[in-house]
């Protein structure tokens, strides 16, 4: 394919100037990282590490760091939206760029899906009678309604509930600290390292969103300096949170509680017999699987919007429309995908193939920080690298042979697409 190069920093979209500020893009981060990880999936995590998940959310943060310092950089020498894949049509190749922007299309549909699961088990919390699959259909329907309202309105509303969901996660984190009994964490490692690195296997998914601000770095004031900022404020200030509340909901409420809930975090508050609590953590859970749900369409959609333009996606995905210019197809689309996949497959298997997908296309992203990356970076970048190698081999096999398949079927599509498409004198 005969690619469309722009210099880093120039918009190759006509779009609108930058629009969103740090404390937006730190914010897009953030709604993309917390929400079903540690709402919902803490739960998974705990049945495979029991009281050491505690350890196994701090293995998870030292990948996310090692990979969000790869990530900052590359921002720095790529400033433009699309993030992994403009950064690995840059370094590697436009067949491989293709590739792992595939697997993050993928990987975020199963994000959406999996944070789609976890909004209709707490909505459920607050009316038991209703099906699971209300609660799917509210959220995704809801998500695509305000993104076609435009990027700043969807960011605005994506703050509010950001901090929302930060000041309950502190006040579980009190509550829960105040009913800690030591008994809660022994024996600490049941399961072997072998459970916690399973269990960093499996939290990682909670902080996958990370990397999405590059994503859409065209819409962000300053992208050269803001979203590598973004990037990594976003997991210093996720990773403090999350160790926070992993230590007081092992210690308050015990890890066999917590391996047996969709809602790990409203249950243990409520076994403390803080039944007001559950209820505020339970509206904290809806919150945050809401704004990754927000955060997943908005990123699946710009970078479905990037591809398109770039050739490597049928025109009518990236198409916009209204004056604020949102990919309406693509928006429409990811909403769909997301809402098909979440009736298909239950929640511990969904977040398992996420984690999978997530890890792989971090991998690429290493080794697109390897072919330009020098001095420190370089080493950094090398641990990234192995590091996520290490979480994959960690997950089960049917998230290997999924990943398989997703990454064969890209390279099928990209030869089908390629032959169709006439050769430029380029």
């Amino acid at each position: 394919m005969s690619p469309s190069r722009v210099e880093p920093g120039i918009q190759p979209s006509g779009q609108p100037g930058p629009r969103l500020s740090l404390f937006d893009a730190v914010n897009i981060a953030l709604g993309s990282i917390i929400g079903a990880g540690i709402f919902v999936i803490l739960g998974a995590a705990a049945a495979v590490a029991g009281p050491a998940l505690i350890l196994s959310v701090l293995i998870a943060a030292v990948v996310s760091l090692l990979t969000g310092l790869s990530t900052a950089e590359l921002s720095r020498l790529y400033p433009r939206s699309g993030g992994v894949y403009v950064f690995a049509r840059e370094t590697l190749s436009d067949s491989l760029g293709f590739l792992v922007g595939w697997v993050w299309l993928f990987s975020n549909v199963v994000s959406g899906a999996t944070v789609a699961v976890g909004f209709g088990h707490y909505l459920k919390y607050f009316f038991p009678a209703l099906p699971t699959a209300v609660g799917i259909v509210v959220v995704a329907a809801s998500t695509v309604m305000i993104h076609l309202a435009g990027a700043k309105e969807s960011s605005r509303f994506n703050n509010v509930l950001v901090l929302f969901k930060i000041a309950v996660l502190l006040f579980f984190s009190v509550a829960a600290f105040l009913h800690f009994q030591g008994p809660n964490l022994r024996p600490f490692l049941p399961f072997g390292f072998r459970g916690v690195w399973a269990g960093a296997a499996t939290i990682f998914f909670a902080y996958a969103g990370f990397a999405r601000v590059a994503i859409v770095a065209d819409e962000i004031e300053d992208p050269r300096k803001n979203v590598p900022r973004a990037t990594l404020l976003s997991i210093f200030i996720s990773t403090l949170i999350y160790v926070l509340v992993a230590v007081a909901a092992v210690g308050g409420a015990g890890s066999r509680l917590l391996a047996g809930s969709g809602s790990p975090l409203a249950d243990a508050i409520a076994s403390m017999g803080l039944g007001f609590g559950a209820r505020l953590v339970a509206l904290g859970g809806l919150a945050a699987t809401g704004t990754v749900a927000l955060a997943s369409v908005l990123g699946i959609s710009r970078l479905a919007q990037v591809m398109s333009r770039e050739g490597e996606l049928p025109a009518f995905v990236g198409r916009s429309s209204g004056r604020r210019s949102v990919p309406r197809n693509a928006v429409l689309i990811s909403g769909a995908a997301m809402l098909i996949l979440a009736f298909l497959a239950d929640l511990p298997h969904i977040a398992y193939i996420s984690s999978f997908s997530l890890l792989l296309y971090y991998a690429a992203l290493n080794v697109s920080g390897l072919k330009v990356l020098k001095g420190r970076m370089r080493i950094v970048t090398g641990l990234g690298f192995l590091s996520c190698l290490v979480l994959m081999a960690n997950l089960p096999v049917r998230s290997w042979i999924v990943g398989a398949a997703v990454v064969a079927s890209g390279a099928l599509y990209y030869a089908w697409a390629n032959a169709k498409r006439p050769r430029s004198s380029h």
